[in-house]
This record gives structure tokens, sequence and C-alpha cells, in this order.
């Protein structure tokens, strides 16, 4: 039981990856599905003995949740080019 729900994870964070996208709201969206969809499946395979329907509930809004926070604080920052201080010439006064 205990690697099927491993197993799953490491399904939905497989898929998960070629998400990267440059936006954090786009992370957040493709982080808040993935964690809803694993934790659905993991609430619903704990849970099998009691009723599938409220670990699903719960392990997708946690899930979620989590994965939409994840997701928009894994954005990479964006891209800084930095020239250097401007360039000022001096000129001494003519004597």
């Amino acid at each position: 039981m205990k690697a099927m729900g491993a197993i799953a994870l490491l399904a939905s964070i497989a898929l998960s990856v070629p998400a990267f996208a440059q936006t954090p709201a786009a992370n957040a969206v493709a982080g808040g599905t993935g964690g809803a969809a694993t934790g659905a499946i993991i609430g619903c395979l704990v849970t099998i003995p009691i009723g599938c329907l409220p670990g699903a509930a719960v392990g997708a809004a946690v899930g979620g949740g989590t994965g939409a926070a994840v997701g928009a604080a894994a954005t990479p920052p964006g891209y800084y080019y930095y020239y250097g201080p401007p360039y000022y010439y001096y000129y001494p006064p003519r004597s």
C-alpha cells in the first residue's frame, strides 16, 4: 500500500517537471493541479477501507494548496544584466 502511494507521488512529480514556466502564476497553476491530483490519489488509497471520497477531498485540498505555493515559490528569478557603473571621464582643468 505504501509502495502504491510512493509510485503515485513519484509519477506526479515526474509529470510536473516539464511545467517549469517563467511566471509565478503559471507555476502556481501547474503545481496546484499536480498537487491536487497527487493528494486525491494518495488520500483515496489511504482511506479505501472507509470510502475513497473523504480522503480524496482532503488530499486534493491539501495537495492543491501546497502545490500552488511551492510552484509559485519555485519560479526562477528573471535575468538581470549588470553592465557596471556608467563611465565618467575626468578632465582636469587647464592651467
